[in-house]
């Protein structure tokens, strides 16, 4: 726990003080409205509003008898768009906050998780002044928004195993106090390893548990050891520093290991990100989540634009959630699709290596990393060239079977 965290003074002064946008959705509660049950003037019945064939799911607002006239909407639509969204997601953020177990007023949903990574920079850092640290090889968006925003970057990278370079990071924040964010991709891209986990009890239970133990059976003493040191390092990281951490969990899904969601009432300090563009299949859609405490929710609220995801794409997130069952098909099936392909990449004396993932992607080290991108792109098979960020590294991410064994069936011509 940060005892010493106090969130005020690493917000801007300007978004501290910021009076929000009032949108005429936001004054008049049209969707907690249209959520409610509806008693029948006629009838004197309870009519379920949310059983409603119209926009989320909910009675319309002309069944209702209301007549909008206040966001300068057009009346009429062929295909139920004419009203603006619900400028706060609800329903969305009540199906979610039920999923993750925790407050809905600990949810931001943005137009995708580069929304939420660009408003992170506009709410704690100022341009020009403050900076950001990220751990290369990672994500790009941290730094490309950085840069939007005016935020200088401090690079500590990854050790050579991939692996997280705590007391380097630890020096470089407490000797420079205009560090105001660290960024941790976990599972990272590109590199597919988690570099921080959560709860290592919850790993070595379910671990235990899948392999046909019990979920409480004792742990090893070299176990108990590696999750001391584990849980010392988490201290050591949110503890001594007074900015904010992101936690990235893009790939979460694809893991065993708990989500630092789990975390959120230890660290005050701790912004989660996550999205529904890997597991759940909606890339297109652009939803992405910010789990965090209140005080912090409150301030992605206030600084975001007042319809920031749209309709359609809050019908779709809500859907997929729903759907949970389809969801852990798929993320079993490319989690198979995953090892299937590792294994299979492993036989070619060009790939040196292929690195252990965790996400629907899997890395490998080859002799010629340019060479092989284009022998593939000319064979329609299209992957991504990490040499820049990594020497000789390409990245497949992990598709059908089908399409699993045309990548191999081609790099078999090329053996």
């Amino acid at each position: 726990m940060n005892s010493e965290f106090d969130l005020k003074l690493i917000v801007r002064k300007n978004i501290w003080e910021l009076k929000p946008y009032s949108s005429a959705r936001s004054e008049f509660d049209l969707y907690g409205l249209l959520g409610q049950p509806l008693i029948s003037s006629t009838e004197g019945e309870h009519i379920d509003a949310t059983s409603q064939n119209s926009p989320l799911g909910e009675m319309s607002a002309g069944q209702r008898g209301l007549t909008l006239l206040d966001a300068n909407e057009n009346p009429e639509s062929a295909q139920n768009l004419n009203r603006y969204p619900d400028p706060l997601q609800s329903e969305l953020k009540a199906e979610l906050a039920k999923q993750k177990r925790i407050s809905k007023d600990q949810i931001f949903i943005g137009n995708g998780s580069d929304e939420a990574i660009d408003l992170l920079y506009r709410i704690f850092c100022e341009p020009g002044k403050d900076k950001a640290l990220i751990c290369p090889p990672t994500y790009g968006m941290y730094e490309v928004s950085a840069a939007i925003n005016d935020v200088e970057v401090v690079r500590v990278p990854l050790k050579k195993d991939f692996s997280f370079d705590l007391n380097e990071i630890l020096n470089r924040v407490q000797g420079d106090r205009k560090v105001k964010m660290i960024w941790i991709c976990s599972p990272n891209n590109p590199t597919g390893n988690a570099l921080l986990k959560a709860d290592l009890k919850h790993d070595w239970q379910t671990e235990n548990y899948t392999r046909g133990g019990m979920m409480d059976m004792p742990f090893s003493p070299e176990f108990e050891q590696e999750m001391l040191e584990n849980q010392r390092k988490l201290d050591q990281l949110f503890g001594n520093f007074n900015g904010i951490i992101v936690v990235d969990e893009a790939y979460h899904d694809f893991t065993d290991n708990v989500s630092f969601i789990n975390r959120l009432d230890d660290y005050p300090n701790l912004v989660v990100l996550q999205t529904m563009s890997k597991a759940q299949g909606l890339a297109g859609a652009r939803v992405g989540f910010a789990f965090a405490g209140k005080e912090i929710i409150e301030l992605f609220n206030k600084t975001k634009p007042p319809y920031n995801v749209n309709e359609l794409s809050q019908k779709a997130a809500l859907q997929a959630l729903k759907n949970k069952t389809a969801t852990e098909k798929s993320i079993a099936q490319l989690v198979t699709n995953r090892k299937w392909l590792a294994d299979q990449l492993t036989q070619f004396d060009f790939v040196k290596k292929v690195y252990p993932s965790e996400a629907n992607f899997i890395l490998a080290e080859v002799e010629n990393a340019n060479q092989l991108y284009n022998y593939l792109k000319d064979n329609n098979v299209i992957v991504r060239n990490r040499h820049s960020q990594i020497p000789n590294t390409i990245r497949f991410t992990v598709g059908t079977r089908l399409e699993c064994e045309n990548v191999i069936k081609t790099l078999d011509k090329l053996n």
